[in-house]
């Protein structure tokens, strides 16, 4: 899943977003995280999944002619990189291996998910308490953690799962507090 991150670095915050499109238009977001990983020294391959023709020939265009990041590049990068972590509540992929065998069945990545939609909603409203309802209908509330870890243990990311989800309960399940970032 990387160096795309499971898709992560592909869907960017729109401020993100912009100010790569400002300095190459026409490179998508998926090939800044390409070009990014080849640049890096002593890197002889990269692989990323696909799940399409046109990422398929999206990452084929970007080896076919690989240049090399610039100066410029890496800085727009690194700044691209804070807006995303200021907009990232939870840095999860969305993998759904912490799930497997989840004692409690709770949708982990979807609670991540939806905590990150908070996290960077503006407005007043927003949906992404209706649809934690939702999927807590068919699956174990975030509260219902009992803190085994199993989904920790299985996490590629190395993600604090158990604290993360403590942070879904007080937004969706009391309305209160933020998550911390890691």
């Amino acid at each position: 899943m990387e160096p795309c991150k499971g898709g992560a670095l592909v869907k960017l915050p729109e401020e993100a977003e912009r100010l790569l499109k400002a300095i190459a238009p026409q490179a998508s977001n998926a090939s800044w995280a390409l070009r990014f990983a080849a640049s890096q020294e002593g890197v002889a391959r990269v692989l990323s999944g696909m799940n399409s023709m046109e990422q398929l020939l999206d990452n084929c265009k970007v080896f076919q002619n690989l240049q090399p990041l610039t100066e410029r590049e890496t800085a727009a990068l690194n700044e691209a990189r804070k807006i995303i972590e200021a907009n990232t509540a939870v840095p999860c992929t969305g993998c759904a291996y912490c799930t497997h065998g989840c004692p409690k069945n709770i949708a982990i990545p979807q609670y991540f998910a939806l905590l990150n939609s908070a996290a960077r909603a503006t407005g007043g409203f927003s949906s992404q308490n209706v649809y934690y309802n939702n999927t807590a209908l068919t699956h174990g509330k975030a509260s219902e953690c009992i803190g085994c870890r199993q989904c920790e243990q299985a996490c590629p990311q190395h993600l604090p799962i158990v604290e993360c989800l403590r942070s879904v309960a007080e937004k969706f399940e009391q309305g209160t507090g933020f998550p911390i970032r890691r």
